[in-house]
């Protein structure tokens, strides 16, 4: 079963020894990590580096407590990191797909992403440990890469006629069918729906699950067809915004657009998401369409 080296960021079992990461990172809960991960893996599950923002949740911390936090796990940007989490579900990709963005922010360069996660790994025989990884913290220098992300401010214009977007984005939701139309709502939404305009291209349109035993998802192997999907929604002659439910999603979005080695001048993430949007109730959305 291929579920390895796609491009630049997902890595299978057997790549491992290919990509020499300096820290492996195990985002998956403390007790499910003492029973079994990666020999040498830190855990590092996802509320040790986000936080909620009036009550919605996956956010980056401010910059010095994100960098305060990622010092903990011992690496520079030079060093080669290995991210993983179960498969089980797809919204473990949306948190691994969080630490990849917060490793980005902070400028580091050699990150990847085990496809397939722990699942994937103790599929293919690989060794197994439960004893703790241990890491000394650092003093991480770090400064801010705000380059791929846009604020609601940047993102909107405002006339005679309202509020709209500005018509140099393409938006781009990535959220599952039901949040896009409106049938359901997190408990954070203050409305349902979608920013007007917005296709929905969800994020586990780019996964698959393994029939059997381990039943884990990957990430498709199918290169050629994940750029036909990327091509079709789409639109490179403008900046494409990429957005979900929290940041998680948007995080998908950079991490998939990075493994395709898509130029980072065509697309941002709005870390707000639908979230803040349904907050503003200047602003317009749209239910029980799709666009």
């Amino acid at each position: 079963m291929l579920v390895g080296l796609l491009g630049t960021v997902f890595v299978s079992p057997n790549d491992f020894s290919k990509v020499r990461p300096k820290v492996v990172v195990d985002l998956r809960d403390p007790k499910s990590y003492q029973e079994g991960h990666i020999p040498g893996a830190v855990n590092f599950p996802v509320n040790s580096f986000l936080i909620a923002v009036d009550s919605i949740p996956f956010h980056m911390p401010p910059f010095d407590t994100l960098v305060e936090r990622i010092s903990s796990l011992g690496i520079r940007q030079g060093d080669g990191v290995l991210i993983y989490s179960s498969a089980k579900l797809p919204y473990h990709y949306l948190n691994v797909a969080a630490l990849y963005m917060v490793l980005k922010h902070l400028g580091f360069k050699r990150v990847f992403v085990l496809n397939g996660g722990y699942e994937a790994w103790l599929d293919a025989q690989k060794p197994t440990s439960d004893k703790r990884g241990l890491r000394g913290r650092i003093r991480l220098k770090a400064r801010p890469d705000s380059s791929f992300l846009i604020p609601l401010d940047s993102l909107i214009s405002k006339d005679s006629a309202g509020v709209s977007v500005k018509s140099s984005f393409r938006l781009i939701d990535l959220r599952v069918p039901a949040y896009y139309f409106g049938v359901i709502a997190p408990p954070f939404y203050r409305r349902t729906g979608h920013i007007p305009g917005a296709t929905n291209l969800p994020f586990t349109f780019f996964l698959k699950r393994v029939k059997g035993k381990s039943g884990m998802y990957y990430v498709l192997a199918d290169s050629a067809r994940i750029d036909s999907i990327i091509k079709l929604n789409f639109d490179f002659a403008r900046i494409n915004v990429l957005y979900g439910n929290t940041p998680r999603e948007a995080a998908f979005g950079l991490l998939l657009l990075d493994h395709m080695r898509y130029p980072r001048e065509k697309f941002r993430l709005y870390l707000g998401g639908f979230a803040q949007w349904s907050r503003e109730t200047a602003l317009p959305v749209v239910r029980y369409r799709w666009e």
